[in-house]
């Protein structure tokens, strides 16, 4: 029975999928995205039907594990851009240390102040990058596997509904600077949304996402062991 239902819920989790792209297409409206609707549906059948997130997560794990090629497609509409990227590279590599610098005192801050626990604490650290490189980075920093997905997709989710109303506030416009923002705070759904802006912002975004996990799973381990010993 548990391989009926965990088959069941891999095909419900595409058939969801691809409804809410159509929805999407077809409205342009952010609260019609996959990120939102599957989740939303999914969530909401499991307590309808009284199930448990391991009936869930049985085959659809294998959907998680098609995030790192999907991150590593990211690098085309990159190449074709190649001559905007080196001209800004510099700019980009120095805003997306300080953004993954931010986001770890932040958090660790944030979590201190609220007294969490330690492997919750651990988790919220990586929370500012993909999913891929977030699954890399929690294993290094003692954090939860289970936990880090659900971080990252809270934080993507904040970034993609909340990007344009800073933007709009901080008055600056400037596509390398507003697609950095995206890219380097929400990641993956930020890209998507720095898509719909405009092709060089989602190109951006983009090139900042990928240096932003690099920076991460690189230096972030040391960067925490200091703030440790602080």
């Amino acid at each position: 029975m548990m391989e009926f239902w965990g088959l069941f819920y891999f095909v419900w989790t595409v058939l969801c999928y691809f409804f809410a792209k159509k929805l999407f297409i077809r409205t342009g409206k952010l609260y019609c995205s996959p990120i939102i609707t599957v989740p939303l549906l999914s969530i909401g059948l499991i307590l309808l039907l009284q199930h448990s997130f391991q009936d869930y997560y049985r085959y659809t794990q294998y959907l998680v594990a098609m995030l790192g090629p999907i991150t590593v497609a990211f690098a085309i509409p990159v190449y074709r851009y190649r001559a905007m990227i080196r001209k800004h590279f510099k700019v980009l590599i120095i805003s997306s240390s300080a953004s993954m610098l931010v986001g770890v005192l932040s958090s660790w801050l944030l979590a201190s102040l609220l007294n969490l626990d330690e492997i919750v604490k651990n988790s919220l650290l990586a929370r500012s990058i993909s999913i891929p490189f977030a699954l890399v980075l929690t294993e290094k920093i003692g954090g939860s596997i289970s936990l880090i997905p659900l971080f990252t997709v809270i934080t993507g989710l904040v970034g993609m509904l909340f990007g344009d109303l800073l933007l709009l506030w901080m008055r600056y416009k400037h596509r390398i600077a507003h697609g950095a923002a995206f890219g380097n705070a929400a990641h993956a759904m930020g890209i998507a949304r720095a898509r719909q802006r405009h092709p060089e912002e989602g190109v951006i975004a983009s090139l900042s996402m990928i240096i932003s996990g690099i920076i991460m799973v690189l230096f972030a381990p040391a960067v925490i062991a200091l703030i440790r010993h602080i």
